[in-house]
């Protein structure tokens, strides 16, 4: 009796755990369509789903309201504080002047490429 009891307990918490534990959350197009902003704006992959960005994080930690948060006020929602000199990441005032070809002497052109044919990659 004692045994089937234990056996009765153990399958009812079994069944009780499989059924209250939640699936994972998954991206949703509706989303996307709700906020006017792609996938990758809230998640890590472009297609959307998985892992959150900041953006994404305090977006749902906001509640998921109409509009997801800007990078700065994303990381301060998340308790990030930086200190930026916005003044400089402005662009210098006039034309910025075209780039110049890079120019090597023989030798060093030599050694890059010797370099490049034999750079396995990352």
């Amino acid at each position: 009796m004692k045994r089937l009891l234990l056996f009765s307990t153990l399958f009812i918490t079994i069944v009780l755990t499989l059924a209250l534990t939640g699936r994972p959350t998954q991206a949703l197009p509706e989303y996307a369509t709700q906020t006017g902003e792609p996938c990758a704006t809230c998640h890590l992959s472009p297609s959307g789903g998985g892992l959150r960005t900041p953006r994404g994080q305090a977006w749902v930690g906001a509640g998921k309201p109409g509009t997801v948060p800007g990078l700065t006020e994303s990381l301060a929602l998340l308790g990030v504080h930086l200190e930026v000199d916005e003044s400089a990441y402005v662009a210098a005032p006039g034309p910025v002047p075209p780039a110049e070809p890079l120019r090597l002497k023989a030798g060093q052109a030599k050694a890059l490429h010797d370099w490049l044919k034999d750079y396995e990659g990352n």
